[in-house]
């Protein structure tokens, strides 16, 4: 299952800060069980949320484990919690293992309804919400291997065009 999660970060001043905590706290996330891979992006263009980590985990169950619980979700975030805004998490059905974004490539969040701006040629897969916040019903990723190929689709109503921040880690990067 997808888990993601999307925000704003407010003090952009932190940024660098900012990512170095996020990078550790995904590490560290990839030696929990049930929890398998994970890749950040950022928006190429204005959003509410222009920062969107998505990553691979067993079920629903994840977020009821004892290593989650104590070491993850909104109260292991610590001081960064109250710096992100427009903070929204959900878990997905639809792709059983997180797409491999290349780092020159580009992933497309495309919302339900949207579908119509997604460049010729990128494949849409949709998801379906099926918990945490679920503030979406329902929503769709399309891979752009070359970040060209998702160019058309900035601006587009409904579809965040986002470029790789880092690429995608598993358990066997650590």
């Amino acid at each position: 299952m997808i888990y993601m999660v999307e925000m704003d970060l407010i003090e952009r001043e932190r940024r660098v800060e900012w990512d170095h905590w996020y990078l550790t706290h995904t590490k560290m996330l990839l030696t929990f069980p049930g929890f398998h891979a994970t890749q950040r992006f950022e928006c190429l263009h204005e959003a509410d949320a222009p920062f969107v980590a998505i990553h691979q985990v067993d079920g629903l169950e994840f977020f009821q484990s004892e290593p989650y619980l104590n070491q993850a979700g909104p109260t292991g975030t610590g001081e960064w919690r109250t710096k992100m805004t427009n903070w929204n998490r959900n878990l997905f059905d639809g792709m059983d293992v997180t797409p491999n974004v290349p780092l020159e490539g580009a992933l497309l969040v495309v919302e339900d309804g949207a579908g119509a701006g997604v460049p010729d040629g990128l494949l849409v897969t949709w998801l379906t919400s099926l918990g945490l916040d679920q503030n979406v019903s329902r929503r769709g990723f399309a891979v752009a291997d070359d970040i060209e190929a998702a160019r058309p689709a900035i601006g587009c109503v409904g579809i965040r065009v986002l470029k790789p921040l880092i690429p995608r880690l598993t358990e066997a990067d650590l």
